[in-house]
């Protein structure tokens, strides 16, 4: 690596041995966020500062919580960018305390600024030295294939000794054709003997990102290119889907079981737009699938849960999103029963639902603020939990390639605001034969009983800094906290699977319906809330020291002559609760809840006022009010019905770790 001051080999043996040695965990998930940015990017603080709020504990050194997170993926977008991320940017550090070395660059008029790369050449910060801008010219610009490999990495690693933690460099891809995609490839980054380093991840960067038009990339020490080969041409449209789908193969060729690339906040950019660089489309999400069994297997939430103003919802989508909004937290894609989650689930893919923050700032608010107008920190508000294991057993330690595992699997559930905690455990069982879990593929005969059981934990408090009852359930009648929600009730969603749809079989390309007319479209129409289970139908079996209380509810299905799928989600908030829900407990479009009044009068200043001048239920009053969790499925297939593409896939997967594609 040229040019800059590696990881040394005694750093490198440290990773390693502390990646294998791990810390105990309790439960069988372990919480994690896989989307966040810093001031490489388009973020506003350090690198290192965003790692210490993520996995730290206790009160940060520089204001706030920490959130104690159990791995950490950094996901900025590729591209360039002027600013060194060894610092975090003045406008949200106005004490000029989570950098590296903050006011070491100022405006003429005396003022700080953000520190650019051009500041600092040849200085050692935070035990990395750039020395010059690498590849095709471009400015004050570094790319990000440098600035994965020289700096962000690097520091990432350095703080794995500290923490105990997982931590894994990533990328936001910015997709050919598409607006993002969050991908990593752990590959190189933990190894057992050598360097570590992050080359895998910056030569994808290189070689796929639509914002990377550098032409030059890595070199040897005889100054030849290593990455040769690049298509800078092909980034819109058409054209740039099919360079996406490229990059999935190149994925799913060299790196099968230790990278992964999930389409992220994807409603977002509206519907997909042949000649431009918009959303995506339920048959974008198949040819990835078919690009890439085993590393394109899902869909990431919006982030950005605190955004939702008065005329917009979270996750900065706006009207001209799929859907025209946000509802629940949610992109319609998977909030809407029947939409395109259950189309793919509807074909029996190993198609996988994930959360995360989209962490980038707080807004109108410093990064120390408890109050946010934009993002949460890392773990504040949303957790990904994943199986430490894919079966689901509890071991001593939890590797990245576990995490990917975990990921791969669909042993996985995401949750907004604690509403439930670290334990759920899921199982399908027919009769006395094996539970499966989720993500797993439940065989049974038709007619027989399946008994489908939750085991879970609901826990005494969030991290929300609001103790004023929620203002959305106040219209019922109901006083809860904020900062002490208590989960209503649970769907239980079912959908039928028809079998798998090929490239060019009808119903395999969606017409493009167009904003919001896309939300109207329904893929599964077999799905349906099968079962809805309210809080007292759970059986609370232990009320822990904490305050917390464990519960465990119970239904039966009987299985059907056909395959068909079971997933999960739950809420705080009751069927037909006006401005949220519907008659059968959907979320509705998240901007009506701004039309909810926070009558408290300790609810926040920065709150949106409605035209009376009332505050309304707005930013992150709105995202801790509203909360979630959503389950993957659990399959089911009749004993003389063909094997699942899932199964194929899962299949897949185990047969090249066991040829050691790691």
């Amino acid at each position: 690596m040229a040019d800059t001051k590696t990881l040394t080999m005694k750093t490198a043996a440290t990773v390693a041995l502390v990646l294998a040695a791990g810390g105990a965990q309790a439960n069988p998930y372990v919480a994690g966020d896989m989307h966040n940015h810093n001031t490489c990017t388009d973020g506003s603080v350090s690198v290192g500062y965003s790692v210490d709020r993520a996995v730290g504990t206790g009160q940060a050194q520089a204001g706030g919580s920490n959130f104690g997170l159990d791995w950490f993926t950094i996901g900025n977008h590729g591209g360039s960018g002027n600013r060194d991320c060894r610092f975090s940017d003045p406008a949200y550090d106005p004490n000029g305390t989570l950098g590296a070395e903050n006011g070491t660059a100022t405006n003429p008029n005396g003022t700080p600024r953000a520190t650019l790369w051009t500041d600092t050449f040849g200085q050692t910060i935070q035990g990395t030295t750039v020395n010059s801008l690498l590849g095709t010219p471009n400015g004050n610009n570094m790319w990000r294939w440098q600035n994965i490999e020289q700096v962000e990495y690097p520091i990432l690693a350095s703080r794995i000794p500290e923490y105990n933690k997982t931590l894994i460099e990533g990328l936001e891809w910015v997709t050919p054709g598409h607006e993002h995609t969050d991908m990593a490839i752990i590959t190189g980054q933990f190894p057992k003997a050598g360097t570590p380093n992050a080359d895998a991840v910056a030569e994808f960067e290189f070689r796929f990102d639509r914002s990377d038009n550098d032409a030059i990339g890595q070199l040897d020490a005889q100054g030849h290119q290593l990455w040769t080969g690049k298509d800078n041409v092909d980034n819109n449209g058409t054209a740039g889907h099919l360079k996406a789908v490229q990059g999935v193969s190149w994925l799913q060729a060299y790196y099968p079981v230790t990278s992964y690339a999930i389409p992220t906040h994807s409603e977002r950019a509206g519907t997909f737009n042949p000649n431009g660089a918009n959303g995506w489309n339920i048959e974008h999400f198949r040819d990835f699938n078919n690009a890439g069994p085993t590393v394109a297997f899902g869909i990431e939430s919006p982030g950005h849960m605190a955004q939702g103003g008065i005329s917009g919802g979270s996750g900065s989508y706006t009207t001209g999103a799929v859907g025209g909004g946000t509802y629940g937290l949610q992109g319609i894609y998977t909030a809407k029963v029947g939409g395109l989650w259950d189309g793919l689930l509807g074909e029996g893919r190993n198609s996988f639902i994930y959360v995360s923050s989209d962490w980038h700032n707080r807004g109108v608010f410093p990064a120390t603020s408890v109050n946010t107008t934009s993002d949460f920190q890392p773990g504040e508000m949303t957790k990904l939990y994943v199986a430490q294991k894919s079966d689901g057993t509890v071991v001593d330690h939890t590797t990245a390639q576990d995490v990917i595992d975990g990921m791969r699997s669909g042993n996985s559930y995401s949750v907004n605001g604690d509403l439930i905690g670290s334990d759920l455990k899921i199982t399908a069982r027919a009769g006395s034969g094996k539970a499966v879990t989720m993500g797993g593929t439940l065989v049974v005969n038709p007619g027989e009983v399946i008994t489908y059981t939750m085991q879970l934990t609901l826990p005494a408090s969030n991290h929300s800094p609001y103790s004023f009852n929620n203002p959305l359930l106040l219209q019922d009648g109901i006083k809860q906290p904020l900062n002490r929600p208590v989960l209503d009730h649970i769907d239980l969603i079912t959908g039928a699977i028809t079998g798998l749809i090929g490239p060019g079989e009808p119903g395999y390309a969606v017409p493009n319906a167009g904003g919001v007319a896309g939300a109207s479209i329904v893929y599964n129409p077999s799905a349906t809330i099968a079962r809805q289970l309210p809080l007292a139908a759970g059986k609370r079996i232990k009320i822990n020291a904490d305050g917390s209380i464990s519960l465990v509810f119970k239904t039966t299905f009987t299985a059907p002559a056909t395959p068909f799928y079971i997933r999960a989600r739950g809420t705080n908030v009751p069927v037909a609760t006006p401005n949220v829900t519907d008659a059968s407990g959907n979320p509705l479009i998240d901007v009506d809840n701004a039309l909810v009044p926070c009558t408290d009068p300790a609810c926040p200043a920065h709150l949106d006022v409605n035209g009376n001048g009332q505050k309304v239920v707005t930013y992150d009053v709105q995202a801790y009010s509203n909360l979630w969790f959503y389950a993957n499925p659990i399959f089911v297939r009749p004993a003389n019905y063909p094997t699942l593409q899932v199964e194929k896939n899962a299949l897949l997967a185990k047969t090249l770790k066991s040829k050691k594609h790691l």
